[in-house]
C-alpha cells in the first residue's frame, strides 16, 4: 500500500520531482523505513541488570542462604512444638521454589515482564520452570503420601528428641540451599547468555527423562500398594522390575540435567567457580541418596521386613540377584553381569548388604543390634538399620 501510494501520486508531480524524491524511496526495503522497524522486526529485550540485595552478593548464596535458614527454622518449630510431620517435607521441597523464583525475579526479570526476561535469557526461564515443576510435584506428592498415611514413619525414633529432629532440618537446609547452587549461580550471573545450544537441549532431555521416570515410579507403587492383594509383597512391577530405587535414579537424573543445562553460562561469567556447582548439585543429591537417607535406610527396610521367613528370604535374595540397585536394566542382563562390573559401575555396593543368615529369632536371642548401616562384621547379625540416616531432605522411599 505504501509503494502504491507514492506511484499515485507520483500521477500529479512533474518527472523530476518523481525522479529525485518518490524513485529512489520505492527502491528502499520496507523494513529500512525507520518507521516501520518495530512493526517489522520484533526487539529482543537487553539484558537487566541483577537487582542488589546485599552488598557484594553477586550470585544470591548469601540471601538465598539466610532465607532458607530462616524458612527451615520456622518449619522447624512448627513441626517440633506440635509433633507433626505434615509440614517436613513440604517445607523442603517449596524450599527450592522460593530460591528458583526469588534468584529468577531478582537476577533476570529486575523491572521487566517475565516475557521480556524469558527471550532476554530462555536459558535461565526454562532451568527456573523446571526447577518449579519438579519441587512443586514433589511437594504435593509427598504432602499427599504423608496425609494419607497420618505420619512419617523416618521420624518416629527422633520426633520428639530437640537435637536429633534439629539435626534433621539442617541437612534439609542444606540439601535445598546446595542442590540448587547451579540454578542460583545461572539466575544471579550478569554475563551475557550464549546463544542455546546442544548443551541446553542435552540437559533439558536429561531432566525430562529423569522426571517421567520419576513419577511413573511413584504412580506405580501407589498402585501396587494400593491393592490390598500385594500386602505381603515388594515391588517388582513396571520400572520396579528393571531397579530397586527407579525414583532416586529419576531424582539424581533430573539435577545432572539442571546442571548441564546450566553449564554455558559457566563458560560466559566473569566468575571461575561455576562448574563448582555440581558438587552442591547433582553430586549432593546421589551422597544423600547413595549415602544418606536415600538408599540406606531404604534397603534397610526391605531387608528387615523380608528376611522373616525363608521363604521371603529365598525371594528376596533372588529378587536383589536379578535387579539393579539404581540403573533401570533388564533382569536377565543384569542377573549376568559380574559383581565387580555391579560394584564399580552399577551402585550394587556393598553398604546395601547384610547378613543374609540373620532372622527374627537370631535378633531376639542375642544378635544384639550390630548391623547398622554398610556393616557386614562376623558380628552383625541384623539388617541395615531403618532409621533415619544423615542426609535429610524431602525422599520417596
Amino acid at each position: 500500500r505504501v509503494h502504491g501510494d507514492f506511484h499515485y501520486a507520483s500521477k500529479f508531480c512533474t518527472p523530476l520531482t518523481y525522479r529525485f524524491v518518490f524513485s529512489p524511496i520505492f527502491s528502499l526495503p520496507l523494513k529500512s523505513i525507520p518507521c516501520l522497524q518495530m512493526s517489522l522486526e520484533p526487539k529482543i529485550p537487553d539484558l537487566v541488570s541483577p537487582l542488589t540485595i546485599i552488598p557484594g552478593d553477586d550470585h544470591y548464596l548469601a540471601i538465598t542462604g539466610l532465607l532458607t535458614v530462616a524458612m527451615q527454622g520456622f518449619f522447624f518449630a512448627i513441626a517440633y512444638l506440635f509433633q507433626i510431620d505434615k509440614v517436613t517435607d513440604f517445607a523442603g521441597s517449596t524450599n527450592f521454589v522460593f530460591i528458583a523464583l526469588l534468584t529468577y525475579f531478582c537476577g533476570q526479570a529486575n523491572g521487566i515482564s517475565v516475557a521480556d526476561a524469558a527471550a532476554a535469557n530462555p536459558r535461565a526461564a526454562v532451568a527456573t520452570a523446571l526447577v518449579v515443576v519438579t519441587r512443586i510435584e514433589l511437594a504435593l506428592y509427598l504432602l499427599y503420601r504423608v496425609l494419607r498415611r497420618g505420619k512419617d514413619d523416618r521420624f518416629d525414633k527422633i520426633r520428639g528428641n530437640f537435637i536429633a529432629f534439629a539435626i534433621f532440618w539442617v541437612f534439609q537446609a542444606i540439601w535445598a540451599w546446595g542442590v540448587c547452587l547451579p540454578v542460583t549461580f545461572l539466575n544471579g550471573d550478569a554475563a551475557s547468555p550464549p546463544a542455546w545450544g546442544a548443551r541446553d537441549t542435552a540437559g533439558v532431555v536429561l531432566w525430562c527423562v529423569g522426571f517421567i521416570i520419576q513419577v511413573v515410579a511413584d504412580l506405580q507403587k501407589d498402585k501396587f500398594r494400593g491393592d490390598k492383594s500385594n500386602n505381603n509383597k515388594w515391588c517388582d512391577i513396571g520400572v520396579w522390575k528393571w531397579s530397586r530405587h527407579p525414583n532416586f535414579f529419576g531424582e539424581i537424573l533430573l539435577w545432572w540435567g539442571v546442571w548441564v543445562l546450566c553449564t554455558p553460562i559457566f563458560d560466559a561469567s566473569a566468575s571461575n567457580w561455576g562448574y563448582a556447582t555440581i558438587l552442591g548439585g547433582p553430586l549432593l543429591t546421589m551422597l544423600i541418596l547413595l549415602c544418606g537417607s536415600g538408599m540406606p535406610t531404604a534397603e534397610g527396610d526391605n531387608q528387615r521386613r523380608w528376611l522373616k521367613t525363608p521363604e521371603q528370604k529365598a525371594k528376596f535374595i533372588a529378587y536383589r540377584q536379578r535387579t539393579s540397585a539404581l540403573i533401570p536394566l533388564p533382569p536377565a542382563l543384569y542377573a549376568a553381569l559380574p559383581m565387580w562390573f555391579k560394584r564399580w559401575f552399577l551402585f550394587e555396593w556393598s553398604m546395601y548388604e547384610t547378613d543374609w543368615s540373620w532372622t527374627p529369632e537370631t535378633d531376639i536371642n542375642g544378635g544384639g543390634d550390630g548391623g547398622g548401616v554398610g556393616a557386614k562384621s562376623p558380628n552383625a547379625s541384623t539388617p541395615l538399620k531403618s532409621g533415619m540416616a544423615p542426609g535429610g531432605g524431602a525422599q520417596r522411599t
